[in-house]
C-alpha cells in the first residue's frame, strides 16, 4: 500500500495491513486535550459519560465498577461510584456497551477471576433494571482470537494438566476468596465436579485451549463524537494525582487524552467492527465452557452493532489519525501465537521516531523492542543535533510489588529491555540519549520496605510506577496509544492509539505542562537540563528533591534480566 502520509502511518515491510483492509485516514479539524494522571482522566471521563444523549462504548483490560468516581458532577448526583453511574446512564436512555478483556484461564487465573468479576457486577446491575433498560447494558468478556495452536496444547497436555489440579484443588481448600475463587473462574469449570452450585474435587478433561493474547486496548466513545484512549483502565489501582503521595505500590503515571471530531468516528467504528466479530466467539467460548458442566452463565442480552455511524465534525486544530494492532488466530499446528493482521502502531512507532530532529521525547512502560531501538539510532544518524529523552519504569510492577521474581517472562522482558536500551546507549552516547525513571519525595515506610529487595525503591524512595505509552516529537507530532514499545504491543495484542499534528502552541503546552508536573515547576530546557536535574535529585534526600525524576537504573535489570530460548520475544 501506498503511503497516507510520511509523518503518520505509512507501510512497514509491506504488511503494515493483510486481508484488504485499509487504515483509518488522517481526519483534519480535530480537537485534542491531553489528560496527565487519572486526576485528569477520571474527572473528564465521567462528565463525558453524563453528557452521553445516545451512546457510551467501552473497551477496557480492567475495569472495576466499584471504582469511585472523582468528579463534582458526579458526587452531587449522588453517583459515587461507577456501579451507579453506568445505572444512571442506562435509565437515562443511553446505550452502554462493554468489551472486557479476558485472560488465560489455567496460566493467569487471577486475571481471569478479575474479569468474571466484573460480570458478576455487571450482572447484578442489570438485575436492578427493568427489561427495557436491560437491553441498553451489554457486555462481553472476551478471550483474543490468537490463541496457541493444537499442537503445542497436546505438547503440553500434562503439564496443563498437572497446573489445572494445582489451581483447582488449591481454590477448593482456600475458605475464603477475595476473587470469587471458582464461582469466576469459568474457563475451569469443566474440569470440576460439581455438589450443585458448590466446586467439589479437580477432574480431568481435554487439553485446555490457550490464549497468550489479549485486548489491551483502553478507550470510550461517547455518542460516536468523543473518546477518551490512550493507556489507562479504570480502577482504583489506576487513581493517582500530580503528587504521587501514596504507598509505591499504588502510584501511576499514566496518560490518555480527548479527542473530538472525525477521528472519534473512526474510534467507533473500531469498536463496534471488534463487537460484531467477538460476539459470536463470545457465545461460542462460553458454550464450550459451559458444556456438560451443569453451570451457567447468563450473557444475553447482546445484540450486534449498526457499523454505519455518522462522522461528527468538531472546529479544532488538530490533524489526527487513529492506529491500531490487531491479530488473528493462525492456522499452524504448533503456532505459539497469533498471525500479525495490522501493525499500524509499530509503524507509527517508526515514523514518529524518524521524524523528530530535534527533540524525541518518549515515555514508556517497556523499551523492549530492538527494532524501536534500531529506529532511534537511525533518526540520530540522520539528525546530527537530535536529543532523545526516555522516561521508563524503573522495574515492571509484577516484579518490584507482586514480587515475581522467578517469572521466566519477567526476567526475559528485562533482559530484551536492558539489552535495547544499553544498545542505544553505548552507540550514541549520555550527551545524546537519556534514560530516566520517577520516585517519590519521601523515604520507604511500612509496607514500602518490603519492596526494597524487588527493586521497589531507587535512589532511597518508592519508585513511581510509569505506565503511560507516549511519542513527541520536536513540537507538532504526538502519538499516545496502549501500545508499549515491545513486541507483544506490536505484533500480538489489540491495541489502539492516534497520531496528533497540530501547528502552533498545542503540542508544546502539553508537554510543558507535562514537564512541569514531573519536575513540580521547574522545566527543564534539554537533555542537558534533564541530566543535571536528576543528578541533583539522585544526590539529595527524597523529601528535598525538586520533582520526581531520576536516572534509569539500566545495571539493575542489566543484572536481573536472563535471555530464555522458550520465551517468544512478543510474549513479553
Amino acid at each position: 500500500m501506498q503511503d497516507i502520509r510520511p509523518l503518520f502511518v505509512g507501510s512497514i515491510d509491506g504488511e503494515a495491513h493483510a486481508g484488504g483492509e485499509r487504515p483509518y485516514p488522517v481526519r483534519r479539524n480535530c480537537r485534542v486535550t491531553p489528560l496527565i494522571e487519572a486526576a485528569d482522566m477520571f474527572p473528564a471521563l465521567e462528565n463525558l459519560v453524563l453528557d452521553a444523549r445516545k451512546s457510551v462504548w467501552m473497551s477496557f483490560r480492567i475495569f472495576d465498577p466499584d471504582t469511585k468516581t472523582r468528579s463534582d458532577r458526579a458526587r452531587a448526583q449522588g453517583l459515587h461510584d461507577w456501579a451507579a453511574l453506568l445505572r444512571d446512564t442506562v435509565k437515562r436512555g443511553v446505550e452502554v456497551r462493554i468489551l472486557l478483556a479476558d485472560f488465560e484461564p489455567v496460566l493467569a487465573d487471577y486475571l481471569h477471576a478479575g474479569s468474571w468479576c466484573t460480570y458478576r457486577r455487571i450482572r447484578a446491575i442489570q438485575e436492578e433494571l427493568d427489561e427495557a433498560e436491560r437491553s441498553r447494558l451489554q457486555l462481553i468478556v472476551i478471550q483474543h482470537e490468537g490463541e496457541m495452536g493444537w499442537g503445542i496444547r497436546q505438547f503440553l497436555r500434562f503439564a496443563l494438566r498437572s497446573r489445572i489440579r494445582k489451581v483447582v484443588e488449591g481454590l477448593i481448600a482456600k475458605k475464603k476468596h477475595d476473587d470469587g475463587g471458582l464461582e469466576t473462574r469459568p474457563g475451569l469449570w469443566r474440569y470440576l465436579t460439581w455438589d450443585g452450585d458448590r466446586p467439589k474435587a479437580w477432574q480431568a478433561g481435554p487439553p485446555p485451549r490457550l490464549w497468550p493474547a489479549t485486548y489491551h486496548q483502553k478507550v470510550v466513545v461517547v455518542d460516536g463524537a468523543k473518546a477518551i484512549l490512550g493507556g489507562m483502565d479504570l480502577d482504583e489501582r489506576r487513581w493517582d494525582d500530580r503528587r504521587h503521595r501514596q504507598r509505591s505500590d499504588q502510584t501511576w503515571h499514566d496518560i490518555s487524552a480527548l479527542v473530538e471530531g472525525e477521528a472519534a468516528g473512526d474510534v467507533a467504528h473500531h469498536l463496534a467492527a471488534l463487537w460484531n466479530r467477538e460476539l459470536p466467539r463470545y457465545r461460542a467460548t462460553i458454550g464450550e465452557w459451559i458444556g456438560g458442566c451443569g453451570q451457567s452463565l447468563m450473557i444475553d442480552p447482546l445484540t450486534p452493532i449498526d457499523i454505519d455511524l455518522p462522522k461528527a465534525k468538531t472546529g479544532g486544530g488538530a490533524d489526527v489519525q487513529i492506529v491500531r494492532t490487531l491479530s488473528r488466530r493462525s492456522k499452524r499446528a504448533f503456532a505459539i501465537g497469533p498471525r500479525r493482521h495490522i501493525r499500524e502502531l509499530k509503524a507509527a512507532h517508526r515514523n514518529v521516531i524518524a521524524a523528530a530532529r530535534k527533540r524525541l521525547y518518549i515515555e514508556a512502560q517497556f523499551f523492549r523492542s530492538g527494532e524501536a531501538a534500531d529506529w532511534v539510532e537511525a533518526a540520530l544518524r540522520a539528525n546530527p543535533a537530535l536529543e532523545v529523552i526516555i522516561l521508563i519504569a524503573n522495574v515492571p510492577e509484577e516484579i518490584a510489588f507482586e514480587k515475581q521474581v522467578d517469572n521466566f517472562a519477567h526476567r526475559h522482558g528485562e533482559y530484551l529491555q536492558a539489552r535495547a536500551l544499553g544498545r542505544l546507549l553505548k552507540k550514541a552516547g549520555p550527551d545524546r540519549v537519556g534514560l530516566f525513571t520517577l520516585a517519590k519525595q519521601e523515604k520507604p515506610h511500612g509496607k514500602e520496605h518490603e519492596f526494597e529487595d524487588t527493586r521497589g525503591t531507587a535512589f532511597g524512595a518508592g519508585v513511581i510506577h510509569i505506565h503511560s505509552k507516549l511519542l513527541i516529537a520536536d513540537d507538532d507530532l504526538c502519538l499516545l496509544s496502549s501500545a508499549n514499545i515491545n513486541g507483544r504491543s506490536f505484533n500480538w495484542d489489540t491495541e489502539l492509539g492516534f497520531v496528533w499534528k497540530e501547528e502552533g502552541a498545542a503540542i508544546p503546552a502539553f508537554r510543558r505542562r507535562l514537564w512541569s508536573q514531573l519536575f513540580e515547576g521547574e522545566i527543564p530546557d534539554d537533555l542537558a537540563g534533564w541530566r543535571t536535574m536528576a543528578a541533583r535529585n539522585r544526590d539529595t534526600p527524597p523529601e528535598e528533591r525538586t520533582g520526581f525524576v531520576l536516572p534509569y537504573q539500566l545495571g539493575r535489570a542489566r543484572r536481573f534480566g536472563r535471555p530464555y530460548w522458550f520465551v517468544p520475544d512478543d510474549l513479553v
